[in-house]
């Protein structure tokens, strides 16, 4: 039944009205979609931040029963140059015993400097990024293999292509937004490798997709895909969002993922919920 979740959403958003907003940070930290990045790099003259709840259901690669745990995370991002971001992410979780999730990292855009801001490249942006990651005490009292607290450390690494494809040509990405609706394409691939402290390290190595479809008052529903790795995952990564400006500062946003707290890609799509707030830092 979730599935039909955002199908009911979109057609209740759709007639409602909001004012022009900022993006706000991606579940995984940098700007993206739900947990996969894009390319684009967040303004230097804001933060941008967010909160937000997460159920989780998992057959977790490390544990051998299914985990239900309760994820509230937050996120806070910001340009450092026109082709720079930072961000950190944190989550709390709880299965019965608290667990904390600290991720940061960093995006660099190398578009300005490789390709020519006119014609059709120039709402093309490409970028790389990182981040280092780590689960403390991960699924505690989750696994008959392992019953004791263990930490997970996690290496993310990836190269991320993001166009405009739809208009055509309407000019440089612009944060305000644009009155026609707009169709935002991305394609990358990512590096993960998760390293357990009481085990051996697992990597992935895979290619995603993203789309991103902005409407009247920049009204957004978004996908993504990241393709599955067989060793590791029961599944490919999916996650599908919606997200609704309340003014020009506040968005909620609402998704199912099944994604994990590390971005490793789980049978069940699992409910988020979001409310992200952006906020000046100079005059400019």
């Amino acid at each position: 039944m979730r599935s039909w979740l955002l199908v009911v959403l979109t057609a209740a958003l759709l007639v409602s009205s909001g004012a022009s907003a900022l993006a706000i940070p991606s579940l995984g930290g940098p700007t993206g979609i739900a947990l996969l990045p894009t390319a684009k790099i967040a303004p230097v003259h804001e933060w941008q931040t967010a909160v937000g709840y997460r159920s989780f259901r998992t057959t977790y690669m490390y544990a051998a029963e299914d985990v239900d745990m309760s994820l509230w995370t937050f996120n806070a991002l910001k340009g450092v140059a026109s082709d720079a971001e930072l961000w950190v992410a944190y989550t709390r979780g709880s299965n019965g015993e608290d667990t904390d999730i600290w991720e940061y990292g960093g995006k660099y855009l190398l578009s300005e400097r490789l390709l020519p801001r006119t014609g059709f490249l120039a709402d093309t942006d490409i970028a790389i990024g990182a981040s280092l990651g780590r689960w403390a005490d991960a699924l505690t009292d989750a696994s008959e293999i392992m019953p004791f607290h263990t930490d997970i450390e996690t290496l993310r690494a990836y190269f991320v292509v993001t166009t405009q494809l739809a208009p055509g040509n309407t000019g440089d990405w612009d944060w305000e937004g644009v009155p026609a609706t707009r169709i935002i394409g991305t394609a990358g691939v990512l590096y993960l490798r998760v390293a357990p402290d009481a085990l051996d390290s697992e990597t992935l190595f895979r290619p995603f997709l993203g789309v991103e479809v902005i409407g009247q008052h920049d009204l957004t529903l978004a996908l993504e895909y990241r393709f599955k790795d067989s060793g590791i995952e029961d599944d490919s990564l999916l996650s599908a969002l919606i997200r609704y400006p309340i003014d020009r500062s506040t968005n909620l946003e609402v998704g199912l993922s099944n994604a994990s707290p590390i971005g490793l890609a789980q049978g069940d799509q699992d409910l988020f919920v979001r409310l992200g707030y952006s906020f000046p830092v100079g005059a400019y």
